[in-house]
């Protein structure tokens, strides 16, 4: 406890105003780098986009390379990190809906998930070559599932920074470890075209996912750059879409939409330890604005 005391009156004194209060008594708050939240009450989403065998060098703060991806998943295991598919996180979220329910009619207003387990997911945008050839391995490596969001024409067409190709993606979906999901068709942002302009270029990204993969997973979709708009959220939840991705730094905590999840971008040049702060420091903002 701190003690605050001053006077209820305003002094002017040379030419500055002091502003005085009344004695009071307050309670100290713990600032909020400060403060600890256990990690059973949230769950990282890891976004990575592409991977490299040495470091690019500056500018390519997105590149993670293949040692730093190994470092970093040996890390989370010895801390007692579960690392879980699409389906469970969809699972999980979807019992958190329920309790969210029962929990407004008692009047109760509860932030934390109140897991058994240390939860992460590990996901990767666009479908670069170096998904297959740099990150797969380790996932294979290290026996821990992950899962690539795909721009399919992209994929299809072979345009822009070399994609991995359908055989390859099959390839990682028949190994069980990874799981492939729509990132549209075209990638451009939900922002920058009308709602039926958008919700076909999800449609073309789903029926190519079917064509080429056919494989059993939930229905998750990551938005191009992060950007939405209400129109289309809602017409994602039409087209029965079980989890929707952006941007935003943070952790998913008991208030998370799985309509709206947000992901901690993975930068160059972290390594395990380095990867484990920057969980925690996102946690902390999550929790506390």
């Amino acid at each position: 406890m701190v003690l605050l005391c001053s006077l209820l009156f305003q002094l002017t004194a040379w030419g500055k105003t002091v502003v005085a209060m009344d004695c009071v008594e307050e309670e100290l708050i713990e600032p909020a780098e400060k403060t600890i939240f256990p990690p059973t009450d949230y769950i990282p989403v890891l976004m990575y986009h592409h991977f490299a065998i040495r470091d690019m060098g500056e500018g390519n703060g997105v590149v993670t390379t293949q040692a730093e991806l190994r470092d970093q998943i040996s890390y989370l295991k010895n801390a007692g990190y579960e690392i879980i598919s699409l389906e469970t996180l969809s699972e999980l979220l979807q019992r958190v809906e329920k309790e969210k329910v029962q929990n407004r009619k008692k009047g109760k207003d509860e932030f934390s998930l109140e897991l058994d387990k240390k939860y992460v997911c590990i996901t990767m945008d666009d479908g670069y070559l170096s998904n297959y050839e740099l990150a797969f391995p380790v996932f294979q490596e290290y026996r821990v599932p992950a899962s690539i969001f795909v721009v399919t024409d992209s994929i299809t067409n072979q345009t822009g920074l070399q994609k991995f190709d359908w055989q390859q993606a099959k390839k990682m979906v028949d190994s069980r470890l990874v799981k492939i999901y729509n990132h549209t068709a075209n990638h451009i942002p939900a922002d920058m075209e009308t709602e039926d302009e958008f919700l076909d270029q999800v449609d073309k990204g789903e029926i190519a996912l079917q064509t080429y993969l056919r494989q059993d997973a939930c229905k998750a979709l990551a938005f191009p750059n992060g950007h939405f708009t209400v129109e289309c959220q809602e017409g994602l939840k039409e087209m029965d879409f079980d989890l929707l991705f952006t941007v935003e730094q943070k952790v998913i905590t008991k208030q998370t939409s799985r309509y709206e999840i947000p992901r901690i971008a993975v930068e160059s040049g972290w390594d395990g330890q380095t990867l484990m702060e920057n969980i925690e420091r996102t946690a902390r903002k999550s929790f506390v604005p």
